[in-house]
């Protein structure tokens, strides 16, 4: 057990070195937009690392925090265009919107839990959508709102305008993401951590050992609401315009299948599950750019569909990685 414990330590920080290294290189190897573009994928980590507090630690299955997306979203647009206060003051102010809705949203936890406290947040990212188009004042209503306050790089940051302020708004979410993920860490690995963790495997138990399951439960639906939420404000950094449209159901079970997919459980799953959703995209849009393959080019169209190509690669995933990618090459215990 030792051995395997080590070679899965090893592969874990070559794997962080070998991400850290690409990190590093790639504002000097890529254009403008898709230096953007690669932000947001960064951020998304965000969402996924939510879900994994909730239902990884928490034992809470959410399928819509792609409404705390949205939630912290829409706050930080409010809060940085209409109310004109500082990016780093609307984002935390985002963040702590989208935690006191997920507060809010975490109170059913107390009395039901299982598929029935998954159907209840899938019924929420639902009603998302044409819930936001009747407050038109903070969403925009049908057509959204573009953000006139611009996160730009300030006039001590070396380069060109354009690439200086990608770069630097590069790098601010990447420092974000990865404080993000060490906070967690903490969390997770500290004495509320081990709590969460009774109430996910045993929440009678946990009650009789003194854990306060009200508390603990609203207090991880918050947490892992609030990351989403600062997932949120961080997107709308990056594109300064907020629309209901970004912000679907499927959007909310795209964020819980990465979560799954990297591993429940783990931090470094929801980095995996993001990864590994990129990578299986990517994919897709190589293998459909082929010409000339009769029958088989006709299937390998319906790869231009986002949808089709992460569903297929869930399940093929699923299969291959029943523990997620995460759990590879860690012992099976004796409970799982």
């Amino acid at each position: 057990m030792v051995d395997t414990q080590r070679r899965f330590s090893r592969a874990s920080i070559l794997g962080i070195t070998i991400l850290c290294v690409a990190l590093a290189i790639l504002p000097f190897v890529t254009s403008t937009t898709s230096l953007r573009q690669a932000s947001q994928i960064i951020v998304s980590v965000l969402a996924v690392l939510g879900v994994n507090v909730a239902t990884g630690y928490g034992g809470m299955i959410s399928l819509g925090h792609g409404v705390f997306v949205g939630v912290g979203a829409f706050a930080t647009g409010y809060y940085v265009d209409d109310l004109s206060l500082p990016w780093l003051l609307a984002i935390a102010l985002g963040t702590l919107t989208a935690a006191l809705s997920g507060a809010l949203v975490g109170l059913p936890a107390l009395r039901i839990k299982g598929i029935h406290l998954a159907l209840v947040t899938l019924g929420l990212a639902i009603v998302f959508q044409p819930l936001s188009k009747r407050f038109p004042k903070f969403t925009g209503g049908v057509s959204g709102t573009g953000i006139d306050a611009r996160f730009d790089a300030p006039n001590w940051w070396p380069g060109d305008s354009r690439m200086a302020s990608a770069v630097y708004r590069y790098l601010f979410c990447v420092l974000v993401v990865v404080l993000a993920l060490w906070v967690t860490w903490n969390i997770v690995n500290s004495r509320f951590g081990r709590s969460m963790r009774a109430i996910r495997d045993n929440d009678t138990a946990a009650a009789i050992y003194g854990v306060d399951l009200v508390s603990a439960r609203v207090t991880t639906f918050a947490i892992s609401a609030g990351l989403a939420g600062l997932c949120g404000g961080l997107q709308v950094l990056l594109v300064p315009f907020v629309s209901q449209d970004k912000f679907p159901a499927q959007e909310s079970l795209v964020i819980y299948a990465s979560a799954v997919v990297g591993g429940l459980g783990t931090i470094w799953g929801s980095v995996l599950g993001v990864l590994a959703r990129t990578v299986v995209g990517k994919a897709g849009d190589a293998i459909a750019g082929f010409d000339g393959l009769g029958p088989i080019g006709e299937f390998l169209n319906l790869l231009d569909e986002p949808a089709f190509v992460f569903g297929a690669g869930l399940i093929v995933l699923t299969f291959l990685f029943p523990r997620g990618l995460a759990g590879i090459g860690r012992k099976r215990q004796p409970s799982e």
